[in-house]
């Protein structure tokens, strides 16, 4: 008997000191959770599209395949180039022949070659208007590729030759001086030509086809929930690779994110301005300037926003410190389309830096405007719909707008919070009046944002129709000066919002991200100014 209430105790004593342990309120690290394995977990948006190159892609697809698809070329943190699958590459005088030469172990993680087949794959499928990428029209540098989008070529005649496994030749329509900077675009990326048949497809959340040639394969996919990667040994660098697993999951919401990385659920959490003050002065608190615009989309095709009068009222029509208030302190207004820190090639400074506001905001010059246009005081005008995702920033941006244009114009603007995925849904199908829209560059050069808008993009949600602004796009796409292509690049952003007012520049917003602390070597990517992971370690 007293062996036996010895062992009682004991067992009691063995449970306090758990349950003491578990509430202690020290953060737990999954990153050393596993003795035999290091990796770390990232949190994510929810899905809202999926992991095919050359098809839907959103910023799951982003997270995904930092970690699992290798580019030809990648720009690295002091503006040059890195060769990564690629070798090397050569460029003709006139930069309208790009030649890239593939590493000859560049294999997928199933041990076969990665070839210059892989990635004419994706290329050719993203040419299907179906395929819903918006990045489509990033391709129709290439000789003859806008065509085959629009079905009056063959894809017999693109300008992509692969005269053998292990070179890819691109032949451009003209000269095109940022044209490896679009390597790190999905649809330069490769996929597999055994298992990629169908765009879209499920063999891209398959982990038996979904193959990568990156520093992970996917190892386990559950829809809406995660997806596990593991490293890749026939990854071209693999000996840079540290960790051993990267595990991504999807959380609704930044304050659940931010309750998943304090209560140590996750190792990296996108956060926001809420922790700006709880993590003042600690090592897991990462505040980088932002490249991302929040901006409000005007249909052009739904009246009265075909008249630029209205378009000018309700851009000049806002106070956008006050917006900035509702959103949070790591916001900052603009009055720019490109982000105000993204930074110039040619000068060095930021885009804000080089040229004046496009716009000043003028709450009676608006009001006069509106009556110019029929609406005298905001009588008789429709009542449209403001469509945003049911996040906190979207919701208080819009509400913050909703209120001012009511206050300074006496319009009544209908919100209609949606889920994130219906929210893209609607705008690309070019059925909203109103919504919100958010763009991060995709590669640094103000290109990533101006070429979104023109007549014949893919990403023109908006139904935009500026022969000026096209005009300007493609003297600056084909101009090989420097100098002279940003300062066209400058007029073109003038003429579509300061002359246009094609749509309403909101602000930039800064990247806060809570990074435990024992990950480290992990770098800027200048493409977006934001944190790259892949080759990150970790210490005991």
């Amino acid at each position: 008997m007293k062996k036996f209430i010895k062992l009682v105790v004991l067992l009691l004593a063995a449970v306090l000191v758990f349950n003491l342990s578990a509430c202690s309120g020290e953060r737990s690290t999954n990153a050393t959770s596993k003795a035999e394995e290091k990796g770390i977990i990232y949190g994510s948006a929810p899905e809202s599209g999926t992991l095919d190159p050359a098809g839907i892609s959103s910023t799951y697809y982003w997270y995904y395949s930092a970690f699992t698809l290798a580019p030809l070329v990648e720009l690295a943190e002091d503006g040059s180039y890195d060769c990564i699958t690629a070798e090397s590459y050569d460029v003709n005088e006139d930069m309208t022949e790009y030649v890239f030469h593939i590493r000859e172990d560049a294999k997928w993680n199933d041990g076969s070659d990665c070839t210059s087949k892989d990635f004419l794959n994706t290329i050719q499928r993203s040419l299907d208007p179906n395929c819903g990428s918006g990045y489509s029209d990033m391709l129709f540098v290439i000789k003859n590729a806008e065509e085959i989008y629009n079905g009056t070529a063959d894809i017999s005649t693109l300008g992509v030759e692969c005269s053998d496994d292990k070179t890819l030749k691109f032949m451009l329509k003209e000269p095109c001086p940022y044209f490896t900077d679009l390597m790190s675009l999905p649809v330069f990326m490769p996929s597999n030509v055994k298992y990629a048949t169908e765009t879209n497809g499920e063999w891209c959340h398959n982990p038996e086809t979904s193959l990568a040639n990156g520093p992970f394969y996917l190892a386990e996919y559950v829809p809406e929930q995660y997806c596990l990667l593991k490293k890749n040994p026939n990854y071209v660098q693999a000996d840079r690779i540290s960790l051993d697993y990267v595990k991504i999951v999807c959380i609704a919401d930044t304050q659940s994110m931010i309750n998943a990385y304090k209560t140590g659920e996750i190792d990296i959490a996108p956060a926001d301005y809420t922790v700006l003050g709880e993590y003042d002065g600690k090592p897991d608190l990462k505040v980088v300037p932002s490249i991302t615009s929040y901006y409000t989309l005007l249909n052009w095709n739904v009246k009265p926003l075909d008249d630029v009068k209205v378009r000018e009222a309700l851009c000049i029509g806002i106070n956008r410190d006050e917006v900035c208030a509702s959103a949070g302190s790591d916001t900052e207004s603009s009055t720019f389309f490109v982000a105000k820190y993204l930074t110039s090639k040619v000068s060095g400074k930021n885009w804000v830096e080089e040229i004046d506001p496009l716009f000043t905001e003028d709450i009676q010059r608006a009001q006069q405007l509106l009556a110019e246009a029929g609406y005298p005081g905001g009588a008789g005008f429709p009542e449209l719909i403001f469509k945003y995702p049911s996040q906190q920033i979207d919701a208080d941006m819009a509400q913050a707008i909703q209120a001012q244009w009511k206050k300074n114009l006496g319009i009544n603007i209908k919100l209609e919070a949606q889920e994130y995925q219906v929210n893209i849904s609607d705008r690309r199908a070019k059925d909203f009046d109103i919504c919100r829209m958010r763009w991060t560059a995709d590669f640094a050069d103000p290109n990533t944002y101006l070429t979104m808008y023109t007549s014949d993009s893919t990403y023109n949600d908006s139904n935009i129709i500026c022969p000026e602004f096209d005009d300007l796009m493609a003297q600056a796409n084909v101009n090989t000066n420097p100098e002279e292509r940003f300062a066209l690049l400058h007029e073109a952003e003038k003429v579509l919002i300061g002359k246009n007012f094609a749509f309403i520049p909101i602000l930039n917003k800064q990247n806060i991200t809570l990074v435990n602390p024992k990950i480290g070597n992990f770098v800027i990517d200048p493409s977006r100014n934001s944190y790259r992971y892949k080759y990150a370690t970790l210490s005991e």
